[in-house]
């Protein structure tokens, strides 16, 4: 994977080429405005899976939290459910 960085000026005067480009190459572009990193553009497949990747990483992170957590009474749980909501 090559890292293509170009101004928005020509994002501005490329957008359909540059759009078919992201969708053959697969690769993300870069955009920068006055020399500074503005935008990355991916295609919607890929950036799709990235959240799906974020996700799952969150809930294993979620699932390696609750392993550590002490057993509580169901009806402790539901209080302090009860009264966060109430707060």
């Amino acid at each position: 994977m090559s890292t293509k960085i170009m101004p928005i000026s020509d994002l501005r005067r490329q957008t359909s080429q540059i759009i078919q480009t992201i969708r053959d190459g697969g690769d993300p572009i870069y955009i920068t405005q006055h020399g500074r990193p503005a935008a990355v553009l991916v295609d919607y497949e890929a950036y799709e899976n990235l959240l799906a990747q974020l996700e799952d990483l969150s809930d294993l992170v979620s699932l390696e939290v609750a392993e550590t957590e002490t057993e509580r009474d169901y009806e402790a749980f539901l209080a302090e459910i009860e009264a966060e909501d109430s707060a």
